[in-house]
C-alpha cells in the first residue's frame, strides 16, 4: 500500500510510548526518523486535545475514541497484534488511515507459554509445586502423566504465530492441524494440514489439544461454545491464548465442571484480571496464568523495532508491514 505523503501535509507524529522509559538517543532517533515531522512524546489526553488538527501518525498507545476528530490521521501502529479496539468504534473502519500491529514479535514467548502449560499438564507440575511448598514427596501415578508424542493439535487462528507452535508440536511427534481462513491449495503447510473453519466440527472430534488463538471479531465472538465442548474428546485439553472472549466461558465452566473435556490451559479469560468469583479459580482442571504468554523482556525494543520500519516504508511511500483489514479486525 502506497503512502502520498507531501511536504506540505506533514503532521505530528504522536509518540505516546507507555510501554517504557525512552533514552534521549531513542527519542532522537524516532525524531530523525520521522522525516521532519514534529514528534510529541506524551499520553496527556489534554496535550494530545490540543494537537487533534496535527496528528498525522500515532504510536503505541491509541486514543481510540479522538480519532474520528483527528482530519490529518494516515497512519496507527498499534504495539499488540490485536486490534479488537475498533469493535467498540465501529465508525473509524471507515476512515482512511492505515492501522499495522506488531504480529509476528509473539511467536517465540507464546509458543514457549502454550508447549509449557501443555507440559506442566502432562508430567503434573502444578501438582508437584505445590507439594514442594509442603515438603512433600510427589509421584503421580503411571495414568496420571502423559507424553505429547503421537497426540493431535488443532490450532484455530493458523496464523504466525500458530505456525511457529504447530512447528514446536511437530518436533515432539505431535499431528498438527491449523484452521484459517485461506487454505493453501495443497492443504498443508509443510508438515501441517491446514483447513477451513468450517471443518472444525469433525477436527474437534479427533483433536487431544485444542488451542485457540483467535483475534475478537464479530464473527469470532463466542465461537467456542457449547456445541464445539460437546464435540471434543472427553481427554481433550482445551489451551486459550487468542482473546477470551472468542469463548463462551459459561459453556467452557460448565463442560469442565461436567468432565465433558479433560481440561484447560487458559493464558485469556472474557473478563480480565479474572474476577475472583469465577468458579474457574479452584477447578483442578484448569491452569490460570494471568495473559502474559506475550510477554517478551524487550517487547517494547522489538515493538519500536518494527514500528520504526514501518516509519522508514511510511516515508519512501513503500509497502509497510503487518497492515490490518480494518474491516475484518486483524
Amino acid at each position: 500500500m502506497k503512502q502520498n505523503t507531501l511536504e506540505n501535509e506533514k503532521g505530528i507524529l504522536l509518540a505516546a510510548l507507555e510501554h517504557g522509559e525512552l533514552s534521549p538517543e531513542v527519542k532522537a532517533g524516532i525524531i530523525k526518523a520521522a522525516d521532519g515531522r514534529e514528534v510529541l512524546f506524551t499520553t496527556d489526553r489534554d496535550a494530545i486535545e490540543q494537537n487533534l488538527d496535527r496528528i498525522e501518525i500515532i504510536f503505541d498507545t491509541v486514543p481510540w475514541d479522538m480519532l474520528h476528530r483527528m482530519p490529518l490521521l494516515r497512519w496507527v501502529q498499534v504495539w499488540s497484534a490485536g486490534a479488537d479496539r475498533l469493535l467498540a468504534y465501529p465508525e473509524l473502519r471507515g476512515l482512511p488511515f492505515i492501522l499495522t500491529n506488531t504480529s509476528g514479535m509473539h511467536a517465540d514467548q507464546i509458543t514457549e507459554h502454550i508447549l509449557g502449560m501443555m507440559l506442566a499438564w502432562n508430567r503434573c507440575f502444578v501438582r508437584a509445586f505445590a507439594a514442594q511448598k509442603r515438603h512433600e514427596w510427589f509421584r503421580p501415578r503411571e495414568h496420571e502423566i502423559s507424553v505429547l508424542r503421537g497426540k493431535t493439535m488443532l490450532i484455530a487462528g493458523y496464523g504466525s504465530i500458530g505456525r511457529q507452535i504447530a512447528q514446536a508440536a511437530v518436533t515432539f511427534g505431535m499431528k498438527v492441524t491449523g484452521i484459517r481462513r485461506r487454505v493453501p491449495d495443497t492443504g498443508m503447510d509443510g508438515a501441517v494440514q491446514v483447513a477451513a473453519f468450517s471443518r472444525l466440527p469433525e477436527l474437534l472430534a479427533g483433536a487431544d489439544f485444542v488451542v485457540n488463538l483467535l483475534p475478537l471479531t464479530e464473527e469470532t465472538r463466542g465461537v467456542f461454545g457449547k456445541d464445539q465442548f460437546n464435540g471434543m474428546k472427553a481427554a481433550a485439553l482445551y489451551a486459550g491464548a487468542g482473546r477470551g472472549k472468542t469463548t463462551d466461558e459459561e459453556a467452557l465452566i460448565e463442560a469442565l465442571q461436567t468432565k465433558r473435556i479433560a481440561g484447560a490451559l487458559l493464558d485469556v479469560t472474557a473478563e480480565e484480571p479474572l474476577p475472583s468469583d469465577s468458579p474457574l479459580w479452584d477447578m483442578d482442571n484448569v491452569i490460570i496464568t494471568g495473559h502474559y504468554a506475550g510477554m517478551h523482556p524487550d517487547y517494547h525494543g522489538i515493538a519500536l523495532g518494527i514500528a520504526l520500519d514501518n516509519l522508514g516504508r511510511y516515508v519512501r511511500g513503500e509497502a509497510m508491514l503487518n497492515v490490518v483489514d480494518k474491516e475484518a479486525g486483524y
